[in-house]
């Protein structure tokens, strides 16, 4: 079985290859800290396995799955990333996530899940809302990916940059490559439209 992990921790990597191998016969593991470096690999070879991370250094995690969709349509695709709110593993759930195992499940869940996934499975915590078609909603997140929502929820506080990109643990520069794709996004040339734009949206602005 070949599997490919793309995650940025080295540590959360180790931390499951040493999971899979406990319970997979020689199976064949390879590590991407980055997006870029997972494509390298998916041009190159078929997985029956994809582990993703929901925050990725390089990639939002949308036009990532396209592009995991388009390179590898036969691979069981799992999101494994910090438990998130229900909207959001829907979201990615919807683009074409199979399974989901969050990295603060116990210790009983992780064996059971790689247990599951290792034999062609599909998992998922125990949580059926998971399963609930997503409502279609007017609301930001119909627009924008969990990060950019992160981004403009941060920017209606009126944040500059360098006080979002401390607060989110990543640099300016990729705090203005979202910015750009947000603004693209929702059809606004600046930040006070961008902003104006989410407060409309969360209902926080009357007439």
């Amino acid at each position: 079985m070949k599997i490919l992990i793309i995650d940025p921790s080295f540590f959360m990597r180790a931390g499951l290859i040493q999971l899979i191998t406990n319970y997979a016969t020689q199976p064949s593991i390879f590590e991407a800290e980055s997006f870029s470096v997972a494509e390298t690999y998916l041009q190159a070879d078929k997985f029956n396995l994809i582990f993703i991370e929901m925050n990725l250094p390089d990639e939002e995690i949308r036009p990532a799955l396209q592009q995991l969709k388009r390179l590898a349509p036969q691979s069981h695709l799992v999101l494994f990333t910090k438990a998130r709110s229900l909207s959001d593993v829907r979201q990615v759930m919807s683009a074409g996530i199979r399974s989901y195992l969050p990295k603060d499940c116990s210790a009983e869940q992780a064996k059971l899940a790689v247990k599951s996934l290792l034999n062609g499975d599909r998992y998922l915590p125990n949580d059926p809302t998971l399963n609930e078609p997503r409502q279609k909603s007017s609301g930001a997140e119909s627009f924008l990916s969990p990060r950019q929502l992160e981004i403009m929820q941060l920017l209606a506080q009126g944040l500059s940059n360098k006080e979002i990109a401390n607060i989110l643990g990543i640099t300016e520069g990729t705090i203005r490559v979202h910015l750009s794709a947000i603004f693209k996004a929702i059809k606004v040339s600046n930040r006070t439209e961008a902003t104006l734009w989410y407060l409309l949206r969360q209902k926080k602005l009357v007439d």
